[in-house]
């Protein structure tokens, strides 16, 4: 079983600071009643798992949820820069209760009209 909860094309904000995420994916994370944030665990392609630290704005009616923690570390371990993707996925156990997986990737051509994206 696999999910794919977002993928986004990385803005300055992304690459300089943190991942803002899609509020939609939020209900894949379970953050704890009452809590504003909870570790996730995702596996990379080259089967590094990276913790992210999950945080959301609190009193806020936008939760505007983010990724913290070895974020900046990925992409740094990536060489992403402004434009690059992201996609996150939730997938069956992938041992070690890493339950999610992260991919990166860079434009690489355009072919035929269409970007052509392959994965770093």
């Amino acid at each position: 079983l696999k999910m794919q909860l977002f993928s986004k094309e990385l803005s300055s904000t992304d690459i300089n600071h943190r991942l803002a995420i899609p509020t939609a994916s939020l209900e894949a994370f379970e953050i704890p009643p009452g809590e504003h944030a909870v570790d996730v665990l995702a596996m990379d392609a080259d089967g590094n798992v990276w913790r992210f630290l999950l945080s959301t704005r609190t009193n806020e009616p936008h939760p505007k949820p983010v990724f913290y923690g070895d974020w900046r570390q990925f992409v740094q371990n990536k060489g992403l820069r402004v434009g690059d993707k992201v996609i996150f996925e939730m997938k069956d156990d992938l041992g070690d209760g890493v339950r999610f997986r992260i991919r990166a990737q860079k434009k690489r051509i355009r072919l035929l009209g269409a970007d052509i994206w392959v994965d770093v």
